[in-house]
């Protein structure tokens, strides 16, 4: 998680290299930095549970246990997608990616076959 609120940071903090510095500016600045840095976090973490229970229930409503070759490379595909898509809305990939991994643990992995699930 470090890393992910490091890149964050910078990203955000980016926007303000060679601002100017009078007091008005400064909070405006500031409160920016606050909105960036909380859509940025907040906008990848709700993106990264959304991508885990969705593969969830696809998961669940695909049924590949018979192929487990294919189950298990359309899981690593669905697991990575979310961190392009993140990209491309100008969130941050790490958090989300982060926060789908861990809502696909707790909730897709149950849909798995054992073989899948063991490899994973």
């Amino acid at each position: 998680l470090n890393d992910a609120v490091g890149l964050v940071l910078f990203k955000t903090l980016s926007k303000f290299v060679g601002s100017e510095d009078n007091m008005e500016t400064i909070i405006h600045a500031f409160l920016d930095f606050l909105m960036d840095f909380l859509f940025g976090f907040i906008g990848s973490m709700i993106f990264g549970i959304l991508a885990g229970l969705g593969s969830a229930l696809f998961l669940k409503k695909v049924d590949m246990r018979h192929t487990p070759t294919l189950e298990l490379s359309l899981f690593v595909l669905i697991m990575y997608l979310p961190f392009f898509f993140a990209e491309l809305f100008e969130l941050s990939g790490i958090v989300t990616i982060l926060f789908t991994g861990i809502s696909a643990r707790r909730y897709a992995s149950h849909n798995l076959s054992t073989e899948t699930d063991e490899t994973v």
